[in-house]
């Protein structure tokens, strides 16, 4: 993880998924003993955020507690994150990318919330 400037050239891999994950068909999941495990094209997607350096380096808790309507993923923050500018949606995905380090499933549940779908359809607005 970078702290440096996105080029829109990165921004714009990131976005070759969104179309993934629009698809409400799409199967993102497989379950395998009774837990779910994200598919190649997920796996794929948390690459290119490393490859691009989309995500930042910094005190991703201390940013949560701070920015309270992030917190619970389960809450709906579709208005904030489609007025949210380019740092706090790195912020965000870095945030749900690190805490799924510490509760696994949390991406997973980003993605079934909705939020992931959200960030890149802003990420395509800012381009």
């Amino acid at each position: 993880m970078t702290n440096e400037i996105i080029t829109e050239q990165e921004i714009n891999k990131l976005l070759s998924y969104l179309d993934f994950f629009q698809d409400s068909s799409s199967v993102f999941f497989t379950e395998v003993n009774g837990y779910y495990q994200e598919s190649d094209e997920v796996h794929r997607f948390r690459e290119v955020l490393n490859e691009t350096g989309f995500l930042l380096v910094f005190d991703w808790t201390t940013w949560l507690h701070d920015n309270e309507v992030y917190k619970d993923i389960n809450h709906n923050i579709q208005d904030q994150i489609r007025n949210a500018d380019l740092e706090t949606l790195r912020k965000l995905m870095t945030s749900y990318i690190r805490g799924d380090r510490f509760n696994e499933g949390l991406f997973i549940s980003t993605i079934v919330n909705g939020h992931i779908t959200n960030i890149l359809l802003r990420l395509k607005e800012l381009v």
